[in-house]
């Protein structure tokens, strides 16, 4: 079992919490973990882009010249995707860009990501994270004490709105609750702030 040294808001040790190995200390494949964070930048994707075809553009009903006689070439349309103005051919149309990876790895990728916190020691976690108001001054007091720089990943357990609202306009810094935790997310911020409670409901999930 490895262990996580568990601090209070003031920064000091308080002691540490038991995690399993298969969460915390599994072998890391980087194929794995890159599948896993385009599947998340995929399912983020909108997906609405959208190109006029020739039978959507505006105008365009009659044909401009008779088919023979004139000498030009054959047109049946202004609107023909050969003339300006005309339709877009095989242009972008609204989809849905997500797909799925299959449970078992998404579940080994998120204990990979893991890994890689606990083996950097980007993990910090909090016997509470309980804030004196749900004010963006107490949570970046929070944040300035436990001299967490760069990008923060907050995971509160419970899913307190007032945490995330008092969280939500410091640069850098995100709230995530539930079963919200991804892949992208635990790479792309410097850190995992999180409670003695949120650790080990991610520990018990994930097992």
């Amino acid at each position: 079992m490895a262990t996580i040294p568990v601090r209070d808001q003031k920064n000091t040790s308080i002691g540490e919490v038991e995690v399993a190995d298969t969460v915390f200390g599994r072998p890391v494949r980087r194929s794995l973990l890159h599948e896993a964070v385009v599947q998340d930048q995929a399912r983020a994707r909108q997906g609405t882009h959208k190109t006029l075809r020739r039978g959507e553009v505006s105008g365009g009903g009659r044909k401009p010249w008779r088919q023979k006689g004139t000498g030009r070439a054959r047109v049946g349309s202004t609107r023909t995707p050969l003339w300006r103005k005309g339709g877009t051919v095989f242009g972008p149309q609204p989809r849905d860009y997500s797909f799925a990876i299959g449970r078992k790895k998404q579940r080994h990728a998120l204990q990979m990501a893991l890994t890689v916190k606990q083996n950097d020691d980007q993990i910090v976690v909090l016997d509470s994270l309980a804030i004196e108001a749900p004010k963006t001054k107490h949570v970046a007091s929070l944040l300035s004490g436990l001299a967490l720089n760069g990008r923060v990943l907050i995971y509160e357990p419970e899913g307190g709105e007032e945490f995330q609202r008092a969280a939500r306009n410091i640069p850098g810094v995100k709230v995530i609750s539930g079963y919200g935790l991804t892949v992208y997310d635990l790479l792309l911020h410097d850190w995992l702030l999180t409670s003695k409670a949120g650790i080990e409901r991610i520990d018990e999930a994930l097992r």
